[in-house]
């Protein structure tokens, strides 16, 4: 498994989410991204409120929501190559 962690470019990343979405969108489209079964979305809401969703093909939402959040930290963290 590779798992890459998608940065956008800190101007769009910083300030404007909506347009680095739709960036985002167009690589998928672009086929940028493989063939992009499922995305894991993680918003920090403010006043402590964090909100995630699954989009894409998983059959079981909460587990695979579970795996790839556990597998991004992992990487970020510095274990995954």
């Amino acid at each position: 498994m590779t798992l890459n962690v998608v940065k956008f470019p800190e101007h769009y990343a910083a300030q404007n989410i909506p347009e680095a979405l739709r960036i985002l969108a167009d690589a998928i489209e672009a086929g940028e991204h493989g063939a992009a079964h499922t995305l894991l979305w993680v918003i920090d809401a403010g006043d402590g409120e964090i909100d995630i969703g699954l989009l894409g093909k998983a059959g079981e939402t909460g587990i695979t929501a579970h795996f790839l959040a556990a597998v991004a930290q992992r990487k970020i963290e510095g274990g995954i190559g």
